[in-house]
């Protein structure tokens, strides 16, 4: 009785991580074309939310949210749909943006 209870664990892992793959791609995707501004960085990675770190020399003036939401249509690329929520400030030159998987 336990096998196939771990047996259907596994394959539910195995969804999250290949989730989690295409949530890679696109971060990738984007720092090849912002990385010298604002690079990003998986920090969470969960069924409701994402979290994505970003650092770099990007501007702290009207609109940066635009960073992280560029990330977005990267996302919907890879058949992510998620909706930009928030962000804070984590450091100097960093910010935790959070999406909702929609």
């Amino acid at each position: 009785m336990m096998a196939p209870q771990l047996n259907i664990f596994a394959k539910y892992l195995c969804v999250i991580v290949m989730d989690e793959e295409k949530v890679c791609s696109a971060i990738k995707s984007h720092n090849e074309y912002k990385a010298d501004i604002a690079e990003a960085e998986l920090v969470e990675s969960g069924e409701e939310e994402l979290k994505v770190k970003f650092e770099g020399n990007f501007s702290l003036s009207c609109c940066m949210d635009e960073y992280f939401i560029d990330l977005v249509y990267q996302l919907e690329d890879e058949g992510i749909e998620v909706e930009f929520k928030d962000f804070q400030q984590v450091g100097e030159k960093s910010f935790v943006a959070e999406y909702e998987v929609k």
